[in-house]
C-alpha cells in the first residue's frame, strides 16, 4: 500500500513542480463575454473576422461604434493609434475609446480579433483606470494547499497539489498505524519481537518520509502561490481624487467648454 502511495506521489509531483503543464494557453476569460458600465465609460468585448489581421481589428472597433449608437454614417472615420481609438466626423471628435486588451485567434481561413474596449460616454470625460493583469496579491489562501492556484484560475495545478498532499497525509496515517500495530505485536508476542521491531522501524521510516513529502509540498505550494502567474483578470479603479477639469468641447453644430468635477 505504501509503495502505491509513493508511486502516486512520484507520478503527480512533476506535473506541478515545473508548472509547464498548466501555463495559460487558453484565451482570456473576458473573451467569453464582458460588459461593465462605469461612471464615465463603458467596458465591453467586441469581435470580428477578416482575412487580414488589421481588417479584423478595424471591423471589431466599428462594432463598438455601432453598439453605442455613436456612428454618424458617411464622413465618419475611425483611426487606431497605440490602442487609442478615435471616431471623427467633419473634423469633430465624437467618440473616444481605447483597447484595453486583445486576443487573436488565427486559423487557415483568417483572423478573429477579440478586443476588450473602453469607450468614454463623452469625449471630454476621463477614463477610469482599467487594466488586465495576471498578477494576484498574496493572501491567506496560500497556506491551504491548492486553494491559491484554484483562485488564480489554475484549477488543474490546484487539484494536483491537493491530491498529492492528501496522498502524502494518507501515507503518514497508514505508516503510523502499521508501526503502532507492530509495536503492539512485539509486546504481545515477545518471541517475534526482533522481526516485528524490524518491520516497525521500516514503517517508521515510511512515516518520516511521508512527513517530509507533506512538508515539501506545503512549502512549494506557498512559494508557487506567491510567484506564479494566474489567469488574466480585469482590474477597475475609479477616477481618483477631487479635481476640476476644463476641456474644450466640439461636436457637430456645437462647441464650448466642458467642466467636470471628480470626487
Amino acid at each position: 500500500m505504501i509503495r502505491c502511495i509513493y508511486l502516486c506521489l512520484i507520478a503527480l509531483f512533476p506535473l506541478f513542480a515545473t508548472g509547464k503543464s498548466y501555463q495559460q494557453t487558453k484565451k482570456p476569460n473576458w473573451v467569453n463575454g464582458y460588459f461593465r458600465e462605469l461612471t464615465n465609460s463603458y467596458i465591453e468585448v467586441v469581435s470580428a473576422f477578416d482575412y487580414d489581421l488589421k481588417g479584423a481589428k478595424d471591423k471589431a472597433v466599428k462594432e463598438v461604434i455601432s453598439r453605442r449608437s455613436l456612428a454618424t454614417g458617411a464622413g465618419a472615420t475611425v483611426t487606431i493609434s497605440n490602442n487609442n481609438v478615435s471616431v471623427i466626423s467633419d473634423h469633430d471628435l465624437i467618440v473616444k475609446a481605447r483597447i484595453i486588451d486583445e486576443y487573436v485567434h488565427h486559423t487557415t481561413g483568417g483572423y478573429t480579433a477579440y478586443l476588450l474596449v473602453q469607450t468614454a460616454k463623452n469625449p471630454t470625460l476621463d477614463y477610469e483606470s482599467v487594466s488586465v493583469t495576471n498578477e494576484y496579491r498574496f493572501s491567506a489562501r496560500a497556506f491551504v494547499p491548492g486553494m491559491a492556484q484554484i483562485y488564480k484560475g489554475s484549477k488543474g495545478k490546484g487539484a494536483t497539489i491537493i491530491a498529492t498532499e492528501a496522498a502524502a497525509v494518507a501515507g503518514i496515517i497508514i505508516c503510523e498505524n502499521q508501526r503502532a500495530s507492530y509495536i503492539k505485536k512485539m509486546k504481545e508476542q515477545p518471541k517475534h519481537a526482533k522481526e516485528y521491531n524490524s518491520k516497525a522501524n521500516n514503517w517508521e521510516n515510511g512515516r518520516n518520509i511521508s512527513i517530509g513529502i507533506t512538508a515539501g509540498i506545503w512549502v512549494y505550494n506557498i512559494i508557487d502561490a506567491a510567484v506564479a502567474k494566474g489567469t488574466k483578470r480585469i482590474v477597475i479603479n475609479p477616477v481618483k481624487g477631487n479635481s476640476l477639469s476644463v476641456t474644450p468641447f466640439a461636436a457637430p453644430n456645437t462647441a464650448g467648454v466642458s467642466l467636470a468635477y471628480h470626487f
